[in-house]
């Protein structure tokens, strides 16, 4: 039943949007959507330390959210930036939520394993990147803002570090921060939970960290 309703309504995305030929991606999208999402509630279970490891079929929903939120025409018939897209969104979804290497770890090798079983590519020629980046802010002042792949990291940091001095020309509190590419990949999280609808996220970290500075 979740593949009838989540392929239902991701098939109804790709007809609308895509050529006729990302029909083929439908598929292994739903499938390995739905066997992470169970090997999620199978495995990472709650504990008092891990509380917060409850997964719903929201969870499953928001991948399906994540994907679609993408530009069609940046992605056109290419199935390897849409797969690199499930990816990320599986990582935001999930992998954000871990607290230890370990679970962290074996949720790499689940995304790996599916990969290989359910879009048959190979990793090392999907991914060629260390991070899996997506956002919609790579063209400032942009309407509507385009949520695409990000590839090129020097570029990424320039267009971060211009949206830093804007807010700090305009600003009574002006931060100099340093844009090294973690703290710019937690502002990427950020800006994506917030252009979805309700989207709320709870920064967690220690004193000093920069939770209220991003």
């Amino acid at each position: 039943s979740m593949k009838l309703i989540f392929g239902k309504i991701f098939e109804a995305h790709l007809t609308a949007y895509f050529p006729p030929v990302m029909k083929a991606v439908l598929e292994p999208v739903c499938d390995a959507s739905i066997n992470i999402y169970k090997q999620c509630l199978k495995d990472l279970l709650p504990t008092p330390a891990k509380s917060h490891y409850t997964f719903n079929l929201r969870d499953l929903a928001k991948i399906f959210q994540g994907v679609m939120m993408a530009d069609p025409k940046k992605i056109g018939d290419d199935a390897n930036i849409l797969t690199r897209l499930w990816l990320h969104e599986c990582t935001r979804i999930f992998r954000d939520r871990l607290t230890d290497e370990p679970d962290r770890e074996w949720f790499d090798k689940q995304l790996k394993i599916s990969v290989t079983e359910y879009f048959k590519k190979k990793w090392e020629q999907l991914v060629t990147s260390d991070r899996l980046i997506f956002g919609d802010y790579m063209v400032p002042g942009a309407d509507p803002r385009l949520y695409i792949e990000v590839d090129d990291q020097v570029k990424l940091r320039k267009t971060m570090e211009s949206y830093l001095d804007d807010y700090n020309q305009v600003s009574q509190q002006p931060m100099k921060l340093v844009m090294f590419l973690d703290a710019i990949e937690h502002v990427s999280r950020i800006s994506r939970i917030l252009r979805q609808p309700k989207g709320n996220a709870l920064l967690l970290g220690v004193g000093g960290s920069g939770r209220q500075s991003l």
